[in-house]
C-alpha cells in the first residue's frame, strides 16, 4: 500500500511549519492563507496540515487533534537516524528505553512529538532493500509508512477498509489490527488505547489519506467513531 497524500488538521499551524521547515529541515510550502494549510513533503509522500476550526465536544474538553504517524528510513540507517532525530528533539522513552525492536515485524523504531502532540515514529524495516551508503540526512525519509486510525469498534473498520480493497497485515485483535503493508499501513486502534511510546490515548479526529491504487479515503472524527469515504462512500 503506497501512502500518496494525508491531511491531517491541527490549531497549532504555524509551529507546525517552523517545526518540520526550521527544527528538521525538511520541505515545507508557505501557509496558504486561504486554505489555511501548509504542504510538507516526506520523500515521496505529500502531507498537508491544515487549520482545525471545527468545535466538537473532544475540542470542549480540551482535546486538541493529534495524529500518529510514521516515516520509513532505510533499513541500515536507524542508529545514524537516531543521532540526527536526538541532536533536534527528545526522544520519547518507555521507561529506560528510547528505541524499540518488533521481532514479528524485523524492524527498528522511535518515537518523538511534535509541538501540536502528533505521535512521529521513524521506522526501519529490515526485510525492505532500501539501503543507503550515504550518511543519513532529512532526505533520507523515504515515506509515510504508518497512519493512525482510532475507531470504537477496531474489527469493523478493518471490514470496511477491507471492503475498500486493503488487506490486513499480520495478527489483529480487538484494539490493535494494522492493515495494508510494509510499505503503507492504517493503524487501527481503538479510542482511549494508549498510543506506543506515549502516554496519550487515542482520540478520533477527521484526516484524508489517498492511498495508490484505491483513491482518497476520508475519515471524518466525531466523538463516538468515524467514517470513510471514498469514490463509493465507504462508511465506516
Amino acid at each position: 500500500m503506497i501512502i500518496e497524500q494525508v491531511l491531517f488538521y491541527t490549531v497549532k499551524l504555524e509551529e507546525l511549519r517552523q517545526f518540520y521547515g526550521d527544527t528538521l529541515g525538511m520541505k515545507v510550502s508557505a501557509i496558504n492563507p486561504l486554505e489555511e494549510a501548509f504542504t510538507l513533503w516526506a520523500g515521496s509522500t505529500k502531507m498537508i496540515f491544515k487549520q482545525w476550526n471545527t468545535a466538537s465536544e473532544a475540542e470542549k474538553k480540551g482535546i486538541k487533534p493529534f495524529y500518529h504517524f510514521a516515516w520509513m528510513i532505510p533499513t541500515n540507517q536507524f542508529q545514524q537516524a537516531k543521532q540526527w532525530a536526538a541532536l533536534r528533539v527528545t526522544l520519547s522513552t518507555d521507561g529506560e528505553r528510547d528505541q524499540t525492536y518488533s521481532n514479528n515485524w524485523d524492524s527498528h523504531s522511535l518515537y518523538f512529538e511534535d509541538p501540536a502532540g502528533n505521535i512521529v515514529e521513524l521506522i526501519a524495516h529490515h526485510r525492505e532493500n532500501n539501503e543507503q551508503e550515504r550518511a543519513f540526512s532529512v532526505a533520507d525519509i523515504l515515506q509515510v509508512c504508518e497512519i493512525g486510525l482510532v475507531s470504537e469498534d477496531v474489527p469493523a473498520a478493518v471490514h470496511e477498509l477491507e471492503k475498500a480493497g486493503l488487506s490486513r497485515w499480520g495478527e489483529g485483535s480487538d484494539t490493535f489490527s494494522p492493515v495494508g503493508d510494509r510499505n503503507g499501513l492504517f493503524i487501527v486502534v481503538k479510542k482511549e488505547r494508549v498510543w506506543f511510546f506515549s502516554k496519550r490515548k487515542a482520540q478520533i479526529f477527521p484526516l484524508e489519506a489517498t492511498i495508490h491504487q484505491v483513491g482518497k479515503l476520508r475519515f471524518k472524527g466525531n466523538d463516538s467513531n468515524f467514517a470513510a469515504y471514498s469514490a463509493t462512500e465507504v462508511s465506516i
